[in-house]
């Protein structure tokens, strides 16, 4: 990914087969020929065992499953995915969330799309929480579809109807970059655009209530002047409108996009270990699990394999 430009050239989509994982197909049909790019319709085959400790019914009977999940892959990319559209079907064994990385990772992928529950218990803890470790180690950007009561079906010919993007920004030089690649993408997709900053207050104030008042008035002012700022910088075609606010950064995105019906959140994701990972990274996965909306994790894509 440029600063400017979107790459999109090659598509991820993993399914379990499950009417929630199909809800991100439309989704897939409409990046696909938005940007030309081609589809691989992938499903992992749960692996119980390592390789090496395995015995010899496991590994038989994870064969028949392996030669199950291709026809079945076949059916549904028959059914399922439009012809004309240049589509693979793939089908490995292992651990979801390490498989479809390692995937993406040798096919040289540009956008991982696949289904989120949103709801606790059971159907989060299976299909939510692979959803979300995918978005944390994912090697490339990631668009999660939050399940809708009624599935969303687009005409074979539609392009992306994404017309309200919400990009939260902290003004780091990795969200800097989500906003001018959603400016991109709202370019192309005829979006408007709403600039996000949320000021976080401290749980415990060191130096009184008073002084929190001050800091936090001169913390907006200065959000104030820098979201104008940076929204002067994107082309000016585009409908930009800027937003500050105080609170809980997940719950404030959260809580903005029901408020705007806004269509994509477009936020930045981020992959290192140790505390980075789990201040800001934890803020993209609680937006990924609670939005009302698709959700866009970017982060920086390593050179595709040659």
């Amino acid at each position: 990914m440029s600063d400017t430009g979107i790459v999109l050239k090659k598509i991820l989509l993993p399914t379990d087969f499950s009417e929630a994982s199909k809800q991100a197909f439309p989704h897939a049909v409409s990046f696909a020929r938005q940007f030309g790019a081609s589809i691989t319709l992938a499903y992992v085959v749960p692996t119980t065992l390592p390789a090496e400790l395995s015995h010899i019914g496991i590994v038989l009977e994870e064969t028949r499953l392996a030669k199950e999940a291709e026809k079945t892959l076949a059916k549904v990319r028959a059914h399922e995915l439009p012809a004309d559209l240049t589509v693979e079907t793939v089908v490995f064994g292992g651990g979801p969330c390490h498989e479809i990385c390692k995937a993406a990772e040798a096919l040289g992928t540009n956008l991982i799309i696949m289904s989120t529950q949103g709801h606790a218990g059971l159907k989060h803890a299976l299909l939510g929480s692979t959803t979300e470790r995918v978005v944390r180690h994912a090697p490339c950007a990631v668009l999660t579809i939050r399940e809708q009561l009624v599935p969303i079906r687009f005409p074979d010919d539609t392009p992306c109807r994404f017309k309200r993007i919400l990009v939260p920004t902290d003004f780091s030089a990795a969200s800097i970059k989500a906003v001018r690649y959603a400016a991109s993408f709202a370019g192309l997709c005829r979006s408007d655009v709403t600039l996000l900053h949320i000021v976080e207050p401290p749980n415990y104030p060191a130096w009184g209530y008073a002084w929190l008042s001050l800091r936090d008035g001169k913390l907006k002012k200065k959000a104030q002047e820098r979201l104008k700022a940076l929204s002067a910088e994107l082309p000016p075609r585009l409908g930009v409108a800027v937003m500050e606010t105080t609170g809980d950064a997940a719950l404030k995105i959260v809580e903005t996009a029901e408020e705007q019906k806004t269509d994509l959140i477009v936020i930045r994701a981020y992959g290192h270990a140790g505390l980075t990972r789990l201040l800001l990274g934890s803020v993209t996965e609680k937006v990924v699990r609670l939005a009302p909306c698709p959700v866009l994790a970017l982060r920086e894509q390593k050179s595709a394999p040659g």
